[in-house]
């Protein structure tokens, strides 16, 4: 099960029935960026920049800042409206935080009704949640199409029937305004550089670093991939040790990233950085280093509760261990939601579509990533859910 366009990440683990509950291990899928370009800024230091046309980054440094959370309901309108809601996967514990983000949003408007759906990571029954749901007589649908490009003809379909699309953390492909109404998502352009510009002021400008991505060729990674060259360009003291033009591929599972970073400290004898695009892959990479006895890098990645405890673990036998994460991004599935139900009433629904997400935690300054042993592992802080939420939206069969 490894499409090779999907949303990025996290680690995976299932949520059982409460979702805070036992869990179990689980790989997670990727996220495409619509973005081209970042722009990182060099010293470590991170800005809060809004990519696209009509840019309004005070409004997108808020958004960040909330996690989407807006009191604001003027967007549901008033006409009864059926909504979709669909994940290309849908089995995951990033899933279930996707699924919560979206539903909790719709369920402010009293006037919507909604229909969820998961693909199960299989593109025939993701082309076939989104027909089901044309026929059906929705008039918007939120999808995550995992597939990408190949989940494009559905989409274009809904649109041409008349049904509001909004395709959110992987990019379909297409264009917005005309296939579908926008595509929200984060630049991974960005999260590169930002990842790539801590890693050099932390190490002064001087180290050797690897990059781990997901399934082979999958465009989150490479335009994670993209950012990170841009700005080691900066840094000639920096060497990229997995090269510029491709990346070794984890598929966002865990044990196979574990085995890939084996393999890559056997082949090299220092490594002082790691980059991923998902906190599974980090998970795995420590475990790595655990086994091999050697000194620990700095590691550039997302946040999840699962990677710092981990982190936290690691930390407390390699005090060289230092990370950086950048937010889980879920709750752009909150923003959204708000645009799929505003095209569909015919109001205005202004928040940004894409945007570059900061440094969230730093263990080197006062915000150090944070473990929660009480809540699941697959708890992604960032995205401001409560467990009550988790439990009541966080799933396709409620």
């Amino acid at each position: 099960m490894s499409p090779s366009t999907r949303r990025s990440h996290l680690t995976g683990w299932v949520a059982k029935a409460a979702a805070v509950a036992a869990v179990t291990a689980f790989a997670l899928t990727g996220c495409a960026s619509a973005a081209t370009q970042g722009t990182g800024n060099s010293g470590g230091k991170t800005a809060l920049n809004y990519i696209g046309p009509g840019a309004d980054s005070a409004q997108a440094a808020a958004a960040i800042k909330s996690a989407g959370v807006s009191t604001d309901t003027k967007w549901c309108g008033t006409k009864k409206i059926t909504v979709g809601v669909e994940d290309g996967v849908g089995l995951n514990g990033w899933s279930a935080t996707s699924y919560a983000t979206v539903r909790s949003e719709l369920a402010k408007c009293s006037n919507v009704t909604q229909i969820v759906s998961a693909g199960q990571g299989d593109l025939t029954k993701a082309i076939a949640n989104t027909n089901a749901d044309v026929s059906q007589g929705v008039n918007a649908i939120v999808v995550i199409p995992d597939f990408g490009a190949s989940q494009l003809p559905s989409i274009k379909a809904a649109t041409a029937a008349g049904v509001k699309v909004v395709p959110w953390a992987a990019n379909p492909g297409g264009t917005p305004g005309k296939d579908y109404v926008s595509y929200v998502d984060w630049s991974t352009p960005s999260a590169g550089e930002i990842w790539a510009n801590w890693m050099a002021d932390k190490l002064g400008g001087k180290g050797n670093i690897v990059y781990l991505g997901g399934p082979a060729g999958n465009p989150v990674s490479t335009g994670t991939l993209q950012g990170i060259v841009k700005a080691l360009a900066a840094h000639p003291g920096m060497t990229l040790l997995t090269g510029k033009t491709s990346f070794p591929a984890t598929d966002w599972d865990q044990a196979k990233a574990q085995n890939v970073m084996a393999s890559l400290i056997a082949k090299y004898p220092t490594i002082d950085g790691v980059i991923t695009d998902d906190s599974s892959s980090s998970v795995g990479a420590l475990r790595a280093f655990e086994s091999s006895g050697r000194k620990f890098p700095i590691i550039g990645t997302e946040e999840s509760n699962l990677l710092a405890c981990t982190y936290q673990t690691s930390k407390a036998k390699h005090p060289e261990l230092q990370m950086a994460t950048i937010s889980a991004r879920n709750w752009l599935g909150r923003i959204a939601a708000r645009k799929a139900v505003a095209a569909a009433e015919g109001l205005p629904e202004n928040d940004p579509s894409t945007y570059n997400l900061p440094i969230y935690e730093d263990s080197t300054g006062s915000n150090p990533p944070k473990c929660d042993t009480s809540v699941s592992p697959s708890t992604f802080f960032s995205n401001n859910v409560t467990p009550a939420d988790l439990v009541k939206f966080g799933n396709a069969n409620k």
